[in-house]
């Protein structure tokens, strides 16, 4: 999972915040080109190593794990908010550092793009509990918890349940309509598309791309995209980053989701040789994906 959130990421970073069409004018005179891995793996991994430890996923463990890997090895991608956040001397002061208002306001993606590790969580109602925590910490917005919930229980249906991607939508459909009703119309029509209908998908931002402001919005186009090309996932880069915008992020979810389980034969193993080495690269990401793993063990690997 970690490795392919990192290949996601490093991949999916040169394109961010360019449009659809620049994203494809790039990719076609550039080709694939591997970046460093972002904000998005460093969060992943903060959660990841959290559940590694085995302490209980609280707040203040939470800010604790994010202030570590954070100041340890400083990554790019994060907002000015998290930033002020993350410059915080401990996770009291992180935790007070943004006002109850500013976390009900805020619904961009940043509490999704580091879900998926919780998905290794063996119950259910603990994954739905532990996502909703982890996204309560820095994102208030119905629409950002549902999306970190979302993401988490793809992962967790993959791992456990081995669900279908043209099937994940229907798996977790019924968790999130409890959390954010509003949202489930949108998600309904993102999972029935064949293509990329733009309008459709990113409505307003159509011209553009995937808007890290939209965890909404990201939600439906993780879903899309895992249904459509899950079981590829070369494809599934292309193809997030094709959608433009907020290419890393988009990319690393879909192809950390997509490797939990699976991938075997796929070209995607060709570009690992391309990610950074150094203290928390590749080697240490694999390091800590196999620690989740033996921590908590899905049923075929009992």
């Amino acid at each position: 999972m970690l490795l392919g959130l990192a290949l996601g990421d490093a991949y999916g970073a040169p394109f961010e915040n360019l449009s659809y069409i620049k994203a494809a004018e790039k990719l076609a005179s550039d080709g694939l080109v591997c970046g460093t891995y972002t904000d998005d793996t460093q969060q992943a991994l903060a959660v990841a190593e959290l559940l590694v430890s085995g302490k209980s996923c609280s707040p203040e463990t939470m800010a604790d794990f994010f202030l570590t890997a954070y100041k340890r090895d400083k990554r790019f991608g994060y907002s000015e908010m998290t930033q002020k956040m993350l410059a915080s001397d401990s996770p009291t002061l992180f935790l007070e550092s943004i006002s109850t208002v500013e976390k009900l306001n805020r619904k961009t993606d940043g509490a999704a793009m580091r879900a998926l590790p919780i998905g290794f969580l063996p119950e259910r109602d603990g994954v739905i509990c532990c996502a909703g925590l982890s996204a309560s910490i820095t994102h208030g917005h119905p629409d950002a918890i549902a999306a970190t919930i979302g993401i988490a229980l793809i992962a967790h249906h993959r791992l456990y349940h081995h669900t279908p991607f043209s099937e994940i939508w229907s798996a977790v459909r019924e968790d999130i309509r409890k959390i954010h009703p509003d949202i489930i119309r949108y998600c309904d029509t993102c999972a029935l598309l064949k293509s990329p209908e733009r309008e459709i998908l990113l409505e307003s931002y159509a011209e553009y791309g995937v808007p890290y402001t939209e965890s909404r919005i990201f939600l439906g186009s993780v879903l899309f995209l895992l249904i459509q090309y899950g079981d590829d996932p070369m494809r599934l880069l292309i193809e997030s980053i094709l959608l433009g915008g907020d290419t890393d992020t988009v990319a690393a979810v879909v192809l950390g989701a997509a490797l939990i389980t699976g991938g075997e034969g796929s070209e995607i193993w060709n570009l690992v040789s391309a990610l950074e080495d150094g203290p928390f690269g590749k080697k240490y990401l694999i390091y800590i994906g196999d620690q989740l793993s033996m921590r908590y063990p899905a049923p075929s690997e009992l």
